[in-house]
């Protein structure tokens, strides 16, 4: 509106004013305008003030912040010069002109002090510092203006408070804290000079013994490890030689009881020794101790046809054993045909059965005596003989008998180690052809290194007899025991 616009030459006045103000051109105006402007007028100046003073403020507070920072940077400068000129301070204060050549004496005897030390480390001296003289001395061999500045370089060394690469020591060599010249009786390097050779081999020294202890560590568990595989190899071989001694101490008693038979002078008894003596040669008899103590308790504990007894044979008295004849009447029923399964010698238990099966393959012994074996096909009655003992089995899918086996050993594959462990609990520690059969686990690769055949069997083994011949004793001597029973 016309009544509210402002006059031209009013206009360009204001205009000039605002951009060359001043402090005494802001009072004139406001002296002036307070008299002569009108109250629309008023207003818009007032308007004016307001952001002048606005854009006052935001100038000052961004110029504020600038300064706060550089007065912060200059603060932290001056800082670090101060720390540089207090740590050069003393330097300058002790050396002064000579530095140069404090400073020349000072490489000489690091480089000195570095080679003693590092002898000593190699091993090649006993002394691993110097006295103070002998550094005097050192220095002045070298440049007789060096004992002038001598002094000053202690002094240097012991005002730096860093590692300079020489340490001041006081009468006691462990004794670092020394702040006085005059107290200062030794002088050692703290980086030895060393040969590469040397270094190598106290590297190697270092790491050697870091890593002792772990090295030890696994060296005592696989010792233990490797003591406990040795014991149980061990083991598993004495109970084996156990049953073999079972074996043969029955063969002995009852090879004497039949001979007792023919000759009536004998007597029907043989001491205990005595068998001891015949099956053990001498030379055995302290490593085989074991095994016959144990071959012992298993006949007094497991053999019913062995009875102990003591003797008085000539002024002495004697354990002996002695053959149990089955009775006449019996004769007929209890002969033991050839090829036969003769009972059970013991119970399974946890001492002599493994809890779990452990591969699919078994290794049986003593199932014959190769010397008394004859004919061409005898090892196909040995296979028949497993397959009719294991017929409730139906994993068995590869016999081998080893015809050449001292120990009569015939191996078996079965599906799965659980097939395994049921003919391990069918075939293990039964009687077989007068001979105790004992059968232990084998490993797959083992047998499949033996026998690369048995790779590809895969096809359960039945008995090809329905008679089952060689349970036949076993059907024989139940039933006459439950005749017995009800009679």
């Amino acid at each position: 509106p016309a009544a509210t616009a402002l006059p031209p030459g009013g206009s360009a006045s204001l205009r000039l004013n605002h951009s060359n103000h001043t402090g005494s051109n802001h009072a004139y105006l406001k002296n002036t305008y307070k008299k002569n402007l009108s109250e629309p007028e008023e207003e818009l100046l007032q308007q004016f003030k307001r952001e002048e003073v606005s854009t006052t403020g935001g100038f000052s507070a961004h110029y504020l912040s600038m300064f706060l920072l550089t007065a912060a940077c200059l603060f932290f400068l001056i800082l670090g010069f101060t720390y540089l000129r207090m740590r050069g301070s003393g330097v300058a204060e002790d050396v002064g002109a000579n530095s140069n050549l404090m400073m020349n004496s000072l490489y000489a005897l690091h480089d000195k002090l570095a080679q003693v030390a590092g002898k000593h480390e190699c091993g090649s001296s006993v002394q691993r510092n110097l006295t103070v003289q002998e550094a005097a001395a050192y220095l002045k061999n070298i440049d007789p203006e060096y004992e002038s500045v001598f002094n000053t370089a202690l002094q240097w060394i012991l005002n730096s408070g860093e590692d300079v690469g020489i340490k001041c020591l006081g009468s006691d060599p462990n004794d670092v804290d020394v702040t006085n010249v005059t107290d200062v009786k030794y002088l050692e390097s703290t980086s030895p000079k060393m040969s590469f050779r040397c270094r190598f081999r106290r590297a190697f020294i270092s790491v050697t013994h870091r890593l002792s202890i772990p090295l030890l560590g696994v060296a005592i568990v696989w010792g233990v490890l490797h003591y406990m595989k040795y014991r149980w190899a061990k083991e598993e071989e004495e109970t084996r030689q156990m049953y073999d001694m079972v074996v043969k101490i029955i063969d002995v008693l009852r090879s004497h009881s039949e001979a007792c038979s023919e000759n009536k002078d004998l007597q029907p008894y043989m001491p205990i020794s005595h068998v001891h003596d015949s099956l053990i040669p001498a030379q055995d008899r302290r490593k085989m101790r074991k095994v016959w103590s144990r071959a012992v308790d298993f006949l007094a504990a497991n053999e019913s046809r062995v009875r102990t007894e003591t003797r008085r044979i000539g002024s002495a008295e004697f354990l002996v054993w002695k053959w149990m004849q089955p009775s006449a009447a019996c004769d007929k029923v209890l002969v033991i045909p050839s090829k036969v399964w003769q009972g059970q010698a013991f119970h399974l238990d946890r001492r002599n059965s493994p809890p779990n099966s452990l591969t699919p393959c078994l290794k049986i012994r003593n199932m014959f005596d190769p010397v008394m074996e004859i004919g061409d096909h005898w090892h196909l009655a040995i296979q028949e003989a497993i397959l009719e003992k294991c017929s409730d089995n139906d994993g068995i899918v590869h016999i081998a008998v080893d015809k050449n086996s001292r120990e009569g050993c015939v191996y078996v594959k079965c599906l799965s180690p659980e097939y395994a462990g049921k003919a391990f609990k069918a075939l293990h520690g039964s009687w077989f052809d007068g001979k105790l059969v004992t059968v232990k686990y084998l490993r797959l690769d083992r047998y499949h290194h033996r026998f690369p055949q048995a790779l590809t069997c895969n096809t359960p083994l039945k008995p090809s007899n329905k008679h089952m011949n060689s349970m036949s004793h076993l059907r024989l001597r139940t039933g006459t025991t439950h005749s017995q029973g009800s009679s």
